[in-house]
């Protein structure tokens, strides 16, 4: 089979691979789309030297998947060969706390942690070796480009807007337009909430608004804060903010952005986020309840698929450009301008 991997200095190389075979937990997935996300460019940017240092090599790509089930090992009962998946991307020992809980991220025992593309190989190749537990059923009214991205960003602002609870009643608005909060605007809308987009790249902000964003803002042309405030006056602010640049400006400006007992959500990671982002002042003075993201809980999944299917939503007009797994430096190079909505791969 033929897979990506990552050589530093943005580029990228198709490398051929011994097709998997699965053990008797396990199973493999022909894929049909993989798309690229925005985590993944922290890996591409990197320099060959860092590379080096913290991933192994020949390291296959990708960790937004699905796919039709190809192989099961012996043991397998949860999927069955022909079987339509998506596949989360994150497997923990499956027996402590938290991945009792649904969240393998926050694997507790040492050395239960794996993630595609992490340190096992990733999704942008032929097939996918994975453990039968992490393939979750792709229902036909989903497409596989439904099931990549439901694999980690779509499942992800899935998870934020329960968490804080988003209904009809509420004004979000959502810093940072690329994929991640494109899928945010699709499921909020859906919620019945109003959603105030803010961005500085135009061609992101057209995408949001063509996916059905109320109102939008270009940070760089206005100060979003003051505007959200204005369009807001009434309830003090908006009610729920949040933020998915990995921007600590961006960070501080969805707190400043929401009401009085106002609700933030931060899932945007950046090189700027190891540093101290958030003022206690306004935490304090406008009793702000703020709260993180890494990933979606896994068995949010079948939650995320039925309200998807019964509101007659798709995440596949976020996709804007889609490409063979030969032409993946370019995808790549695209995905880097940051113009573009999601950018898939497909077989």
């Amino acid at each position: 089979m033929m897979g990506v991997v990552f050589l530093g200095d943005r580029k990228v190389a198709v490398k051929e691979f011994p097709d998997p075979e699965p053990k008797k937990d396990e199973v493999v997935v022909r894929m049909k789309v993989a798309t690229i996300c925005g985590s993944d460019m922290h890996v591409y940017r990197s320099s060959k030297e860092e590379l080096e240092k913290t991933r192994p090599k020949d390291l296959i790509a990708g960790h937004e998947p699905s796919g039709v089930v190809e192989k099961v090992g012996e043991c397998v009962e949860n999927v069955s060969e022909g079987d339509r998946v998506s596949v989360f991307h994150i497997f923990g020992c499956g027996h402590c706390e938290m991945c009792r809980k649904g969240y393998p991220m926050y694997c507790t025992t040492p050395g239960g942690y794996h993630a595609l593309s992490g340190d096992v190989n990733g999704c942008m190749a032929d097939f996918l070796l994975v453990p039968s537990w992490v393939c979750m059923e792709l229902p036909s009214e989903l497409s596989f480009f439904d099931g990549a991205i439901l694999g980690c960003a779509g499942m992800t602002a899935y998870q934020i807007l329960t968490k804080l609870e988003v209904t009809a009643r509420d004004t979000v608005a959502i810093y940072g337009l690329g994929p991640l909060g494109d899928c945010a605007v699709i499921l909020a809308k859906a919620l019945g909430a109003k959603v105030i987009g803010v961005d500085v790249v135009p061609e992101r902000i057209r995408l949001a608004e063509d996916l059905g964003l109320d109102v939008s803002i270009n940070a760089k042309e206005k100060d979003p804060v003051k505007e959200i405030k204005d369009m807001t006056a009434r309830k003090g602010g908006a009610d729920i903010a949040l933020d998915f640049t990995g921007n600590p400006i961006a960070t501080n400006n969805a707190m400043r952005s929401v009401k009085p007992l106002g609700k933030v959500g931060v899932m945007g990671v950046g090189k700027g986020m190891t540093k101290p982002v958030i003022e206690p002042i306004v935490l304090i003075s406008q009793g702000i309840w703020i709260t993180g993201v890494r990933v979606s809980n896994i068995n949010l999944y079948f939650d995320c698929v039925d309200f998807m299917v019964k509101q007659g939503i798709s995440f596949e007009k976020v996709v804007t450009h889609k490409f063979p797994l030969e032409k993946a430096q370019e995808a790549f190079q695209l995905f880097d301008t940051l113009k573009t909505g999601k950018i898939a791969f497909v077989w």
